[in-house]
């Protein structure tokens, strides 16, 4: 059962009976709108009868975005199953400093899909890091800004808060992928040489990044049990992460790709020392040993794995001190599947090593090395139409 009663000037509040409480008395939705006439009142009235009857009308709500706030971090950003450390400490930073400060105020219901574009079109502008340095934000910074927007307003559609997430309508940011400096073959022989003159630990840790690929979280949360010494062998299955305020915690790697990856004889016999080394520190430590369920490769004195950014330092530091060419840790990464690329290793092979979801990955990331080795592969040939 559904009325209408007239407010004022094109002004009617609509009413429908959803139901009776225990005492008989009826429970009703209502909903003030803006109409020319009555009879435009009623087709409205119809349109809000069907919703509510197919469930899909939100009421709209009073709370606030900063309000709401408290609810997004307590009921989904801490729950590690949501999203991972990492990510929530980036979420959480993006919304205190920079959403919640020109938006907090606003009723949810209150935020349109035009905000958000005015809010990304403004991150473009000179000025809007928040380091303090010259130039504008990165693309992966405004892509990063425009996820942690969109996926607080998704919790809110979720939980009935509001109808539709004014987010959803706007493409996400592209971040145009930089082209990574890698180290050529000759290169990473003066690397490994270099890595002579520096604690054992280092240069078994900088060879697994070359051989593997593994990323320096990933090598962090590499463990004695992921070594089988008899196949060749090495799992990466899991990873570390430091988040402000959550500390040092293993996770899962990232998009859950496990892979096994063989490893070179000559970097076994010297994990086969730095064991040694490690299981004879654990026996001094005794009952000082800390992490009881785990035995890093690379953990401290005390068994506590090393932390990704100490090894991105240590790796400044080491390049700076060498007078080498500056790359990333991670282009070590990249480093490694450019110089299987180039020995003809095959592309599945590469994409399974890395961990990649599927070859077409690999294919984006490292199109542009497939394609010279196929143009030397196709030089090949003209040697022998000469012949």
């Amino acid at each position: 059962m559904s009325n209408i009663e007239k407010r004022g000037k094109n002004s009617f509040r609509l009413n429908v009976i959803i139901g009776y409480d225990a005492n008989g008395v009826p429970i009703r939705e209502r909903k003030t709108v803006k109409a020319k006439n009555k009879t435009e009142a009623k087709l409205i009235l119809a349109e809000f009868e069907t919703e509510i009857h197919q469930g899909k009308y939100v009421k709209t709500s009073s709370l606030t975005l900063r309000k709401f706030y408290d609810d997004w971090l307590e009921k989904y950003a801490n729950d590690p199953n949501n999203l991972s450390p990492d990510t929530r400490q980036n979420y959480v930073n993006i919304l205190s400093k920079r959403i919640l400060p020109i938006y907090g105020h606003m009723k949810l219901s209150e935020i349109q899909t035009i905000h958000i574009i005015n809010f990304m079109n403004d991150l473009k502008k000179d000025g809007k890091r928040l380091d303090g340095k010259d130039g504008s934000l990165s693309d992966s910074s405004i892509a990063n800004c425009f996820r942690a927007f969109d996926n607080i307003l998704s919790r809110a559609t979720e939980w009935k808060l509001i109808k539709e997430n004014p987010a959803s309508s706007i493409k996400q940011p592209k971040v145009k992928s930089k082209k990574s400096d890698v180290y050529s073959s000759v290169e990473l022989n003066e690397l490994i040489s270099l890595l002579d003159k520096y604690p054992f630990h280092w240069r078994v840790l900088v060879l697994l990044a070359i051989t593997t690929g593994a990323r320096q979280g990933e090598i962090a949360g590499l463990e004695w049990k992921h070594i089988d010494f008899d196949k060749k062998t090495i799992l990466i299955e899991q990873s570390i992460t430091d988040a402000t305020g959550v500390g040092v915690k293993v996770k899962t790697t990232k998009n859950e790709r496990n892979r096994v990856v063989s490893l070179p004889v000559y970097l076994l016999q010297m994990l086969v020392k730095l064991n040694s080394q490690r299981t004879r520190e654990k026996e001094q430590m005794g009952d000082h040993w800390e992490w009881d369920d785990h035995f890093f490769i690379f953990g401290n004195e005390f068994g506590k794995p090393i932390r990704p950014d100490s090894i991105s330092q240590w790796w400044r530091r080491f390049l700076e001190k060498n007078k080498i060419k500056k790359i990333r840790f991670h282009d070590l990464r990249h480093s490694s599947a450019t110089l299987l690329i180039n020995e003809g290793v095959h592309a599945k092979v590469i994409s399974e090593r890395l961990g990649h979801a599927d070859i077409s990955t690999t294919m984006n990331i490292y199109g542009h090395v497939l394609s010279e080795a196929d143009q030397a592969a196709a030089s090949h040939f003209d040697s022998l139409f000469k012949k």
